[in-house]
């Protein structure tokens, strides 16, 4: 069953790749002809308001040539919309601070002595914009998950610093507890402490993915201690979410410069067919904004801003002459039917939303959902758009 669906799944997103390649820009009908860019706009949300299909933006997209970066837009931006000979859309870029500085220049031109032997030529001059370019995606909705969420595997569960005891006999530390660690720690660097969860194991192949790590509190370093000529590694408990007990294991928490300060999305390069394993809330049905974990990651060549679709296979229906029914609501001359015929006729494969990948390990990887038609659900196929 998990190999018919897996080639299910494979002939799918290859059929809809290729569709979607050879597919034209749709255009929303009430598209705006001109967009004056705010704080707080991303541009995925721009994309949505000119798009059916936003992940299709950077073929609609047409930098001005007096802009050094598509992707940095800032607000008081404004967008032009466009078509181009073949009739095909164009959005445009009008900088407010260009227009500016060649309105600068010009004047200066206009003021010079006549007498001067100097000629000026009016130039545009590049100024480095003070206001923060829009994201792709705000890191703001995704940092937080950034330290929460960790999977990790079996080996290096193994080998992370644990907490020994406490300054005092304490079985349930918080926030301003002194503790002592087994293991080195960076001083300089920032520790969570987390304790093991959940085992996940990929639906479709039952190979282990790792091991859930619950952020319980982050620990501040302090300076070791020598006890029998052997280093004791001490820490402060701070920002505790939990009590933390002995056992607890430390893991260093990512730099945020590690990730980009915008998320450009964009298709992987490669076919990925895949599930959803896990939801960060642990929900049955989610929707847009909520961590999902995958059971494909760097072996499927993941990289963060890979944007992704979420598939649903429609129910099958058992078809005997005129009277077709789900096989849960069939009467017993059509389950025997049914069993004497074989499987039910398999109905399509829907897209039911779009997600964006956040965070990958080897074989699995943790994403964000950006729009969802209807609930998403574990269980619910992904893949290329």
């Amino acid at each position: 069953m998990r190999q018919r669906l897996l080639a299910i799944l494979i002939s799918f997103t290859v059929f809809f790749s290729a569709l979607l390649l050879a597919d034209e820009l749709k255009l929303k009908a009430d598209a705006p002809t001109l967009y004056l860019v705010k704080s707080g706009d991303t541009l995925w949300d721009i994309a949505g308001l000119y798009l059916q299909h936003p992940w299709l933006w950077p073929r609609l997209w047409k930098l001005n040539p007096q802009v050094s970066n598509p992707h940095l837009i800032y607000p008081g931006d404004e967008l032009h919309l466009q078509f181009d000979a073949d009739g095909q859309p164009i959005l445009s870029l009008t900088s407010q601070r260009v227009a500016a500085s060649r309105s600068d220049t010009s004047q200066v031109q206009h003021q010079a002595p006549v007498s001067t032997a100097i000629k000026l030529t009016p130039q545009v001059r590049r100024i480095a914009k003070a206001d923060k370019a829009i994201p792709a995606v705000a890191l703001a909705a995704i940092e937080p998950f950034l330290s929460e969420e960790q999977l990790i595997s079996e080996e290096e569960l193994a080998s992370l610093p644990y907490v020994l005891g406490g300054k005092d006999n304490v079985k349930n530390a918080v926030s301003g507890h002194l503790l002592y660690v087994q293991g080195e720690l960076e001083p300089t660097q920032r520790y969570g402490i987390y304790r093991q969860g959940e085992v996940y194991e990929d639906p479709q192949s039952g190979d282990v993915l790792g091991y859930e790590a619950v952020l319980l509190a982050e620990a501040k370093v302090l300076p070791s201690a020598l006890v029998d000529e052997q280093q004791i590694s001490r820490i402060e408990v701070q920002k505790s979410r939990r009590e933390v007990k002995q056992g607890d294991r430390l893991i260093a928490l990512p730099s945020q410069s590690v990730y980009p300060d915008f998320f450009q999305l964009r298709s992987p390069e490669s076919v990925v067919s895949g599930v959803i394993v896990d939801s960060a809330s642990e929900w049955r049905e989610f929707a847009k904004g909520e961590i999902v974990l995958l059971n494909q990651g760097q072996n499927a060549r993941l990289q963060p801003g890979h944007l992704l679709g979420i598939f649903r296979p429609s129910p099958s229906v058992l078809n005997f002459g005129d009277t077709p029914s789900y096989p849960e609501d069939s009467d017993k001359l059509q389950r025997i039917l049914h069993e004497v015929a074989g499987s039910a006729d398999k109905m399509p494969i829907e897209l039911v939303g779009q997600l964006m990948i956040v965070k990958v390990s080897e074989h699995s990887s943790f994403a964000m959902i950006l729009r969802s038609e209807q609930p998403v659900r574990v269980g619910d196929l992904i893949g290329n758009l």
